[in-house]
């Protein structure tokens, strides 16, 4: 069945890609950062190439009830606990180009995470009173 090599090809090159940035964590934390950020850099890339490419087909499509229920109805206590910056994010999803363009910056935010990762291990969270938020 070419669905279950498929899901065994992901799932095995995902535990791979783990096990060796485990491994790269315990020889140069920094380096292993840098090797996500890159992976996160081509991933914001890529979908902003897929926006580009097919904005008008993605803004006629409904956005599926999976990124509607998490980011907009969901408890977004642990969207903004993991956030490495000051800012609060909270997507407009009316669409499916809507969800692509989150994904995407979501994909951006990861790479912050990994630039501050490389320089301060102490990262600051919304929700530990150092950043001055208005939430309502």
């Amino acid at each position: 069945d070419a669905n279950f090599i498929d899901r065994f090809l992901a799932q095995h090159v995902a535990f791979g890609y783990f096990a060796l940035i485990v491994a790269l964590y315990l020889i140069n934390p920094v380096e292993a950062y840098n090797l996500n950020q890159d992976v996160e850099e081509h991933a914001a890339e890529t979908y902003d190439t897929y926006l580009k490419e097919n904005a008008e087909k993605l803004k006629l499509l409904p956005a599926p009830q999976a990124a509607i229920d998490y980011y907009v109805d969901g408890d977004m206590y642990m969207f903004d606990e993991f956030q490495t910056s000051c800012e609060m994010r909270r997507p407009v999803i009316e669409n499916l180009y809507d969800v692509f363009v989150a994904i995407r910056d979501d994909e951006l935010a990861h790479v912050q995470t990994m630039e501050m990762l490389q320089t301060e291990f102490d990262v600051s969270s919304i929700h530990d009173g150092e950043c001055e938020v208005d939430i309502f």
